[in-house]
């Protein structure tokens, strides 16, 4: 497991972005009263827990990797146009640019198995490494 990157803060919306950079990506359709998170081609959006509750970590790393004390919440593809991936949130407390080894990937995301983790863990797996 190679870490690409690492942030702790108070999210004040409970919302992190996960997306190409230039993402346009609506996410319309995502309720997250019953999905912690919700992909798109080149996106997702993940709840964690907001910024009166304390601060949410995330973390990104290489796959494949399974970070134990963690429950799957989410898997499926994302594509991106480069190999760089942005995570963010709407107030941009957090803004990290991140260069990836592929710009396709099976994504995993690993929460604590609340509605609003505090501790999320992305895992990006492709056919080329670093």
């Amino acid at each position: 497991m190679m870490l690409f990157a690492s942030c702790a803060t108070r999210f004040a919306h409970g919302l992190v972005v996960a997306a190409a950079p230039g993402s346009t990506d609506t996410h319309e359709s995502w309720d997250p009263a019953s999905d912690v998170v919700h992909g798109g081609a080149d996106s997702l959006f993940i709840s964690v827990q907001q910024a009166a509750s304390g601060p949410a970590s995330i973390q990104c790393v290489q796959g494949p990797y399974q970070p134990s004390g963690k429950i799957l919440v989410y898997s499926g593809k994302l594509i991106l146009p480069q190999a760089s991936l942005e995570i963010s949130d709407p107030n941009e407390s957090v803004k990290l640019l991140i260069p990836v080894p592929n710009i396709e990937n099976q994504v995993d995301v690993y929460g604590d198995g609340t509605d609003e983790p505090d501790e999320v863990v992305i895992v990006l797996t492709g056919d080329t490494s670093w």
